[in-house]
């Protein structure tokens, strides 16, 4: 039997614009530009917050996901069309609260094998697809994880 171990260090940081925490109901009205967003291109991204509508509210609500392009994603999330998707997110939580966007700061991640073989994942190998996909989908267990009732994880996969 083989075994990999993934260790990480990370934060969350607010994504801002203008220095000002982005929340999704300001996105509507704000220009992206490169040099007013304190973050730019890859991300791991979250939106949270204190939900006060709809069947979740008094439930902190966190969404995580990936994405190539920040920019684009955040937009996407006014306009999608996606059913089961951006379109339920927005409908069903974005619009439901004061929901801030955060974007993942990973310091390191490393990746090991009892026999002494490893690789260094540092915040440039956020630009590999697989690598945020991983990491998005680690997130979203460890939130579920917590099992907390007054949180709810809304892109969890059951």
């Amino acid at each position: 039997m083989e075994s990999l171990n993934f260790d990480f260090e990370y934060a969350w940081e607010p994504f801002t614009v203008q220095g000002r925490h982005l929340t999704f109901e300001e996105h509507h009205n704000v220009r992206l530009s490169r040099a007013d967003c304190s973050h730019w291109g890859a991300a791991v991204y979250k939106w949270e917050g204190l939900l006060i509508q709809g069947d979740h509210a008094g439930e902190a609500g966190i969404l995580i996901g990936e994405t190539k392009d920040l920019r684009q994603r955040i937009k996407q999330y006014i306009s999608g069309t996606q059913e089961s998707g951006n379109k339920y997110w927005r409908e069903q939580f974005l619009t439901k609260g004061d929901v801030r966007l955060y974007v993942l700061r990973f310091v390191q991640g490393k990746i090991s094998t009892p026999a002494g073989e490893s690789e260094t994942l540092g915040t440039g190998d956020l630009v590999r697809n697989n690598i945020r996909l991983v990491l998005e989908q680690l997130l979203v267990r460890r939130e579920v994880a917590r099992g907390d009732e007054k949180r709810w994880v809304v892109n969890r996969k059951l």
